[in-house]
């Protein structure tokens, strides 16, 4: 159980459950080894630290690392969505804007447009930019500024190669481990003054899909129910509370999940099939299929990935009957066949 602080519940802003340094920030011990020594060398060398790729799914702490290095390399960030980057005269603008050694910070860069990656590609590589003022104009190259670019993407394998290229170092941000989840919610609970049982961190991390954005969703919806009833204990009976009035069941599974699941069971048997399929059968969109629902169910060995498809496990098929009665009965033998290479 840990020891609540003195700040009152109210006074607590969210944002400062962003760590700020990279020795606070729990989990991605690779990562911050590497960017540490980075950092060190860059700093030694007085020199721009290298363009980096942070590439994974929601909410592993992308953005914030982002920040965590600026403030370690004592630099300004500056934060752009790169889907509101409509022509590369707004890059090129940005980009000129920039002060030596400032970092930008280009949110799912994935999504730029090939004319304004283009335009980045010089950027990254030589600190110029090329831009035309109008259709028949011959291009203008204005230098810019020595910066850091950090780019960051759900799949680093939608970025042309040219730009892969020019990153320094990408970084494959991985699932957290349930004590880090832990520890996170913990650390975030002591900041909103709140006592916490250690089941209780636990059964909260189980449910939040790897990923600390869950994580403290979560947590934030138990604080939610402990302040209605005028408690400051988060323990496990306010947790199990909390959990079903969310539409998670013991796994944290949400309805996308559940859809996912029947659609694979119930109209392909246990699979195997492709991913387009089961989206457009569950009624979920691709992307929410791709980088939500499929890795949380790949991760809890619900489902799995194999040559011919996707295909549910038998621990999926034993979770499915916790909730669907009369569930569809699974050949397993021809399902799991098609976790061989047809040759």
């Amino acid at each position: 159980m840990t020891t609540p602080p003195t700040p009152p519940k109210s006074a607590v802003n969210e944002r400062n459950f962003r760590p700020k340094m990279l020795n606070d920030f729990i989990g991605q011990a690779q990562l911050k080894q590497t960017v540490q020594l980075m950092l060190h060398s860059a700093k030694e060398r007085k020199a721009t630290l290298e363009h980096l790729a942070f590439f994974g799914g929601p909410g592993l702490g992308k953005t914030t690392l982002a920040a965590i290095i600026a403030s370690e390399a004592k630099s300004r960030l500056h934060e752009i969505a790169a889907p509101s980057i409509g022509r590369p005269g707004d890059l090129a603008s940005a980009l000129t804007m920039l002060q030596p050694n400032d970092i930008l910070f280009l949110d799912e860069i994935h999504a730029l447009k090939r004319e304004s990656a283009e335009t980045l590609y010089s950027a990254m590589e030589d600190f110029k930019v090329s831009i035309k003022l109008s259709k028949d104009s011959d291009p203008i190259t204005m230098k810019v500024h020595p910066f850091t670019l950090i780019g960051s993407t759900t799949d680093f394998g939608l970025l042309p190669n040219p730009m892969r290229a020019r990153f320094g170092h990408s970084f494959h941000l991985q699932p957290y481990t349930l004590e880090e989840l832990a520890q996170i919610v913990e650390r975030a609970a002591d900041k909103m003054g709140f006592f916490t049982e250690e089941d209780a961190l636990r059964n909260i991390a189980v449910r939040s899909r790897g990923t600390p954005r869950v994580a403290l969703r979560l947590l934030r919806r138990c604080v939610d129910l402990a302040i209605g009833i005028d408690e400051d204990f988060i323990d496990v009976e306010l947790v199990e509370t909390t959990m079903p009035i969310l539409g998670l069941d013991e796994l944290g599974l949400e309805m996308a999940d559940r859809q996912y699941l029947a659609t694979l069971i119930e109209i392909y048997r246990g699979g195997p099939a492709g991913l387009g399929s089961i989206a457009a059968n569950a009624g979920l969109d691709m992307s929410t299929a791709k980088n939500i629902v499929e890795p949380a169910l790949l991760s809890m060995g619900l489902v799995a990935r194999t040559p011919r498809g996707r295909r549910v496990t038998r621990d999926g098929h034993k979770h499915y009957q916790t909730f669907t009665a009369n569930a569809a009965k699974v050949n397993w033998k021809r399902v799991e066949e098609a976790d061989q290479v047809s040759h």
